[in-house]
């Protein structure tokens, strides 16, 4: 396997906030209402918004810090609290509030800290696989040798850079499971996914998170929060999370895919999509149910 791969990074408009490089894709329309999307760990704004490129809202999707084409935030700011504040910072510069916040997997946790600090700027939000709650102890032993002093640069230079196309397609199929990888996803650029920064902001972020998440407070009882994922999610365990938003909001709306895994945006686009209509309909809560669904 070579390190080439034919697939170059989808360019947006690159923001200078605060000497901080912000890259932002826009799709949808362009005069549709706001929704603004955050990717997961190890991915990048491209790959959240494929499931919602034909939409009729305006769809605004920015690389978090330190992946894709946006720089990383200091030390002490790179957790769920620190990135919660950059994308306040962002709404600002771009003039954006009562929008509409989609976010998936870890990106969930910097949704949650800028809707409880900051409910004016956000009327409801759809998580997708939300990994919010403080979790156990994982050895991640790629990661932490390609983070570790002085045989971190090594692992993240010679190895993990000289094979990038195989580590991206590895980690999708690890999410995807047990669904067949999109076809879509295979269109990612994989130079551009793991790149040795990426890799660093992998590990900053995971060792904030817990420690962030601990501190979460209530969310706004009002605040419109819909909830989907997959059953058969191995990345984090779909309960864990589930309890702890219940825990947080009270009338959060989940949606279980049976026998689907972390990506329940691209193995169900269908359905992503139509919760992301509901949400935008939506005017009032109350106590909601978790239904099981099944994916035909």
């Amino acid at each position: 396997m070579t390190k080439t791969q034919p697939f170059l990074p989808r360019r947006g408009d690159n923001l200078l906030i605060d000497s901080h490089q912000v890259h932002v894709l826009e799709a949808g329309k362009p005069d549709g209402a706001n929704v603004v999307m955050l990717h997961g760990c190890g991915s990048l704004a491209e790959e959240v918004v494929m499931p919602f490129e034909t939409t009729d809202f305006r769809i605004i999707a920015p690389d978090r810090p330190g992946y894709g084409y946006s720089s990383p935030l200091g030390a002490g700011e790179r957790g769920p609290i620190g990135q919660s504040h950059w994308l306040e910072r962002l709404l600002d510069h771009m003039g954006i509030s009562n929008t509409l916040l989609v976010a998936h997997s870890i990106g969930s946790a910097t949704a949650l800290h800028l809707a409880s600090r900051r409910p004016d700027l956000i009327r409801g939000m759809l998580l997708l696989s939300p990994c919010c709650r403080p979790v156990p102890f994982k050895p991640f032993l790629v990661l932490r040798a390609a983070v570790a002093p002085m045989l971190g640069a090594v692992v993240r230079e010679q190895v993990i850079g000289r094979w990038p196309a195989f580590f991206l397609d590895k980690g999708l199929r690890s999410s995807s499971f047990p669904n067949t990888l999109p076809v879509h996803l295979e269109r990612l650029p994989a130079d551009h996914v793991v790149s040795p920064a990426a890799i660093q902001t992998m590990a900053n972020e995971l060792r904030a998170f817990n420690r962030d998440m601990q501190v979460l407070p209530d969310l706004p009882a009002q605040m419109e929060l819909s909830v989907l994922f997959g059953t058969k999610d191995r990345v984090i365990q779909p309960q864990w999370h589930i309890g702890y938003l219940q825990l947080k909001h009270p009338t959060v709306a989940v949606e279980l895919l049976d026998g689907v895994g972390h990506l329940p945006h691209h193995v169900a686009t269908e359905l992503a999509r139509q919760m992301l209509d509901d949400l935008a309909h939506k005017t009032s809560g109350g106590p909601k149910d978790v239904r099981q669904l099944q994916v035909a």
